[in-house]
């Protein structure tokens, strides 16, 4: 590969790289309302104008540089773009209001990715592709922007995991309507209770307080019944007898 040919690839992985950026920057600003969106993508959003500043900075040293610097930028400016790409799909698929949940569509946006698919993975693994850029080129970019650049990877890094492990296993449920849903994914019991009433579960016996008055107030009035059966029978046997009593006189 000559130099010139070297130096076209690598400013033309550069200028894509940009565009990429710049395209998933105004997909996050031209989001209204962020509400239920995870916290790793505003943060992640964050770091995508000093991206495009390194990738400024990296493309104005690429046009002056000779064809060895050239060609060591390419294999890492192409690591960059496939990141970079990937993470533009992500908030192109997650940033939308309407459909499924953002959750839904983050989780089967970062599974067809794989492990790596979490937002701040993906910036972070951009970011790390420009600090080695920043690294083995010391003249790439100012000495501040290298300061901020380090901060930013820092900060990157002690990001809470926006998935779990193993979300690229992990099923995912759709929920269109307006109501509750229970999903039970382990191998337990699942007790779902979306009223406001009490929910009892265990084993033995279960008494519920009104049902046991009733059943008092029944068992009552069958005592009481059997009473007065009694008592009708006494004064029937009664008046047999003094009508008996009468006709022996």
């Amino acid at each position: 590969m000559s130099g010139i040919e070297a130096a076209g690839l690598a400013l033309g992985i550069i200028s894509a790289i940009i565009s990429i950026i710049d395209t998933t920057h105004q997909v996050y600003e031209a989001v209204k309302d962020k509400a239920g969106l995870p916290t790793n993508f505003k943060k992640s959003a964050t770091k995508l104008p000093l991206i495009s500043k390194l990738l400024e900075d990296a493309e104005r040293y690429v046009k002056a540089a000779d064809e060895a610097t050239e060609i060591a930028f390419t294999s890492t400016l192409e690591d960059c773009k496939a990141q970079a790409t990937q993470l533009q799909e992500l908030f192109e698929k997650v940033m939308p209001e309407e459909g499924e949940s953002r959750w839904d569509r983050y989780v089967k946006a970062a599974r067809t990715i794989g492990k790596g698919g979490r937002v701040e993975n993906l910036v972070k693994g951009v970011l790390d592709n420009l600090q080695l850029l920043a690294t083995r080129f010391p003249e790439v970019t100012t000495l501040r922007t290298k300061e901020q650049l380090a901060k930013a990877v820092e900060e990157v890094t002690k990001m809470e995991p926006s998935l779990p492990d193993g979300f690229e296993q992990m099923p995912v449920y759709a929920h269109y309507g307006s109501g509750a849903q229970n999903n039970n994914t382990g191998s337990g019991i699942q007790h779902n209770n979306s009223g406001t009433s009490h929910q009892n579960s265990g084993p033995g016996i279960m008494v519920f307080g009104n049902i046991l008055r009733v059943c008092k107030i029944r068992s009552t009035a069958c005592k009481n019944l059997s009473s007065m059966t009694i008592i009708v029978q006494t004064l029937a046997s009664r008046a047999i007898d003094d009508a008996y009593s009468l006709e022996n006189v």
